[in-house]
């Protein structure tokens, strides 16, 4: 019976954002929604992606020190966004954008700054407690961040690896972009999250800047600071079996030679999520927390795409890290509990016949307002609560890459 309820409550939901959602396209001045084009299409075959451009955006936000699985210090600062720009060398459709990010303390000083690339994810709506409609667009994130000389001292606020690099640091995470589409002014609201994990993760033997630097330490930037509790134990990944929602690939030009990237269309997944664990996987021998969850994790795709996390050789099977939750139901992206993520799959490619090894980063949220798909045709049916997204992290042209800037070349959308 509670099955049958929250399955009409999550119809009545996407109902609700269906009809909202039409009023909203019509409304004038609106610019949502806008489905991306990348849903309906036949297996192995070209896509061409909408996408839309989105402004600078500054935000007060969070700078998290953990220690062997527990926080060790939390500061503030403000995160500044630059306007997304698609990379000329990537290709206008499906092409990586750029942002900038500067984050600066109260007075005004950059402590960090860097360009990020950002790769295309997927969208959907949300309906937001006022009663309007919202469309989310969600990018993963990675790229060096650079601390200038006013950023502090090592270990904390500044890891044991910049000085090694250049005073380069590399994060991996996600942004996500939130547009009110029933107002004549939509606005933007953004939330994300930037992770550089401990020496398991960021510094994984064979790749650049490999080494022994911070084992016990990781370091996250997160916004909106508002509402936001940092929390070494939060929900975990897991589903004994979800048929929602997606896996994609893009492609890459032939190594040595240059061009766009151009991308498939999304091929229907569905997900085996199996917890094996909780464990501190950062530590160097006092673990305060089971930050870290550790599954076993199967995603079959419609066209034939399998990818099993069954652990190396570059990281140790599907691994996710507590970073904590937004509290103010106020405040986008709602109360929200989110993880950084990162997993090792053996890949299946039906379009092409390769099995090869790949190593994902990208992150999970729990919860947030209620949400639906949003398709070529309008809005589609109520999606489950919980959202995990990732992208293989490879070199342009193909071959695993980890430590440094990545492109990729497959992305996974699953919803639990």
């Amino acid at each position: 019976m509670k099955s049958l309820v929250r399955s009409l409550a999550r119809w009545r939901t996407a109902v609700a954002l269906g009809l909202a959602f039409a009023a909203a396209a019509n409304a004038p001045g609106a610019q949502c929604p806008q489905p991306d084009a990348l849903d309906g299409g036949p297996c192995c075959t070209l896509a061409v992606e909408k996408v839309p451009h989105f402004p600078k955006i500054v935000q007060p936000s969070l700078d998290i020190c953990w220690r062997e699985c527990g926080i060790d210090n939390l500061g503030n600062c403000t995160a500044i966004w630059t306007p997304l720009n698609i990379q000329p060398s990537t290709g206008a459709n499906c092409g990586y954008r750029q942002a900038r990010l500067d984050l600066v303390d109260a007075a005004g000083v950059v402590k960090w700054t860097g360009n990020m690339r950002l790769l295309y994810s997927r969208t959907w709506l949300e309906a937001l407690p006022s009663g309007a409609s919202a469309q989310v667009w969600r990018f993963l994130v990675n790229g060096d961040l650079r601390s200038t000389s006013a950023i502090g001292v090592v270990p904390c606020p500044m890891p044991p690896c910049a000085p090694a690099f250049g005073n380069r640091v590399h994060y991996n995470g996600y942004i996500d972009y939130a547009q009110n589409c029933g107002a004549a002014n939509p606005g933007t609201r953004i939330a994300w999250m930037l992770t550089h994990a401990c020496d398991a993760i960021d510094h994984f033997a064979g790749f650049p800047r490999a080494g022994a630097f911070h084992p016990d330490r990781s370091y996250t930037f997160v916004g909106p600071a508002a509402g936001f509790v940092p929390a070494p134990v939060g929900p975990i990944e897991a589903t004994a079996f979800s048929p929602f929602e997606a896996t994609r690939r893009l492609r890459h030009p032939a190594l040595g030679t240059t061009g766009p990237i151009l991308c498939e269309f999304e091929e229907r997944a569905s997900t085996i999520i199996n917890p094996a664990g909780n464990l501190c996987l950062c530590t160097g021998g006092f673990p305060l927390n089971p930050q870290w969850a550790f599954s076993n994790v199967n995603v079959n795709g419609a066209c034939g795409t399998n990818l099993v996390a069954a652990g190396g050789p570059f990281l140790p099977g599907f691994f996710s890290m507590s970073i904590g939750r937004w509290t103010n139901a106020a405040v986008f992206p709602g109360v929200e509990d989110l993880r950084f993520n990162v997993a090792d799959y053996t890949d299946t490619d039906p379009c092409t016949g390769a099995v090869t090894q790949k190593a994902f980063f990208g992150v999970t949220t729990f919860g947030g307002y209620p949400a639906a798909q949003l398709l070529s045709t309008g809005a589609g049916g109520a999606l489950p609560p919980n959202f995990l997204d990732q992208a293989s992290a490879v070199r342009m042209g193909g071959g695993p890459i980890l430590n440094v800037t990545s492109f990729s070349d497959q992305v996974l959308n699953l919803n639990f």
